[in-house]
């Protein structure tokens, strides 16, 4: 077993407990939206924030941040008597994160084939 094959295992390794941290955010946000708990939802929404933070970009050609610091503004706008506006606004800025989430690969496989998932090498 090469040093490359030591690196790949590790980041591997490494990655399935972050996917499994955003699946199971992801999950939670599920269940609050079904339970009709805004104020869960909300802390859900901010919290796949923070795992999609690192893999945004921001410099002279390409702003990832400003698009979610201002959906999060205008949500932290809407009077809270109006529950039906709120909602609105988090799921179109659940959708946005679940967009870069699947940009970046982190929601579902890109190969069509499950069996190159992780590479075609034979052991």
């Amino acid at each position: 077993m090469g040093l490359y094959d030591n690196r790949e295992t590790a980041a591997f390794n490494l990655a399935m407990p972050y996917l499994q941290r955003v699946n199971s955010v992801l999950n939670a946000n599920y269940v609050e939206f079904k339970n009709g708990n805004i104020s869960s939802f909300a802390i859900n929404l901010k919290q796949l924030y923070r795992e999609l933070y690192p893999w945004l970009k921001k410099d002279n050609k390409l702003d990832d941040l400003t698009p979610f610091k201002d959906a999060f503004t205008e949500l932290a706008k809407i009077p809270q008597n109006k529950k039906d506006q709120i909602w609105i606004k988090m799921e179109d800025i659940e959708m946005m994160l679940r967009k870069h989430f699947k940009d970046l690969g982190m929601l579902m496989p890109k190969v069509s084939d499950p069996r190159f998932l992780f590479g075609n090498k034979q052991r």
